[in-house]
C-alpha cells in the first residue's frame, strides 16, 4: 500500500504577520483552518505539522496535540531538512506539502496531484493557474531524498523543491491545470502573508460561514466575481 503524508511547514516567526498561524479566524486558528481543509483530502492517510525546535513553536506542538495530528519539530532554517526527516519517520512513500498560510488548500487538489503522480509514473507534480495560495506539491519519497541529499544552496532549503524543479533531466516533473474553466483564476489570492490579506480573508470566511456555505475554491470565486 502507497502511504501518502500531508506535511503542513509551520513557523511563528514570520516576518511580515508575526505569529499568524495562530490568527483567529472566525472562531478558529489559521493552522486548524488548514488541518481541516488537508483532512477533507480521500487519499491522505497521515497529517503533519513540520515546525522548528525555537521556544516559540511550542505552541505549534501544543495545537497540533490538541487537533490530533503528528508533530515533526526541527530545523528552522533548512526546511528540506525538515520535510526529509519528517518523512523519514513517517515511512511515507508520497509527501503532499503544504503551507501554513493557505486556509483554503483545495482537498479535490490533493486527490488529484496523488492520482497523477501515481498514474503516470512521476516524482513531482504542482499545480497551475489556479487561485494562488490554494495549491499544494505532491513529491516522491525517492525525489525528495535526491534533493535533500544533491541540494546545497540556501535558497533550495529553505523552499524545499526548487532543486527538484530546476532538473528535469533528473526528476520526472508534472504539472496539472484544471479542467474546469472557473477555477483557472491565478488573479485571484487566497493566502495570508499581509495584514491587508488576514482582514480579506477573514471577512470572506466569515461570509461563508454566516450563509453557511462551504469553504470551497468555488464559493470563494464566487464570491470575488461579485465583488
Amino acid at each position: 500500500m502507497v502511504k501518502v503524508a500531508a506535511v503542513i511547514q509551520a513557523r511563528l516567526s514570520s516576518t511580515r504577520l508575526p505569529a499568524k498561524v495562530m490568527k483567529d479566524l472566525n472562531g478558529k486558528t489559521l493552522i486548524e483552518r488548514v488541518v481541516n481543509q488537508v483532512r477533507l483530502s480521500k487519499v491522505v492517510d497521515e497529517v503533519w505539522i513540520a515546525t522548528s525546535t525555537e521556544p516559540e513553536d511550542d505552541l505549534l506542538e501544543l495545537m497540533g496535540n490538541k487537533l490530533g495530528v503528528k508533530v515533526f519539530r526541527g530545523s528552522l532554517g533548512d526546511v528540506l531538512k525538515r520535510y526529509y526527516d519528517t518523512m523519514q519517520i513517517s515511512n511515507a512513500d508520497i509527501i503532499v506539502r503544504v503551507t501554513a498560510d493557505n486556509p483554503f488548500t483545495e482537498p479535490l487538489f490533493i486527490d488529484c496531484g496523488v492520482e497523477y503522480l501515481k498514474l503516470n509514473d512521476l516524482d513531482y507534480v504542482c499545480f497551475d493557474q489556479i487561485p494562488y495560495g490554494s495549491g499544494v506539491e505532491i513529491i516522491r519519497n525517492a525525489a525528495l531524498g535526491k534533493a535533500y541529499l544533491s541540494s546545497f544552496e540556501e535558497y533550495d532549503r529553505e523552499h524545499v523543491t526548487p532543486y527538484i524543479r530546476n532538473n528535469k533531466d533528473t526528476f520526472k516533473l508534472g504539472k496539472i491545470i484544471p479542467d474546469k474553466l472557473e477555477l483557472r483564476r491565478p488573479d485571484v489570492s487566497v493566502t495570508i502573508d499581509t495584514m491587508d490579506d488576514y482582514v480579506k480573508l477573514y471577512k470572506l470566511i466569515k461570509c461563508l460561514e454566516d450563509r453557511e456555505h462551504q469553504l470551497s475554491l468555488t464559493n470563494v470565486i464566487e464570491i470575488c466575481n461579485k465583488k
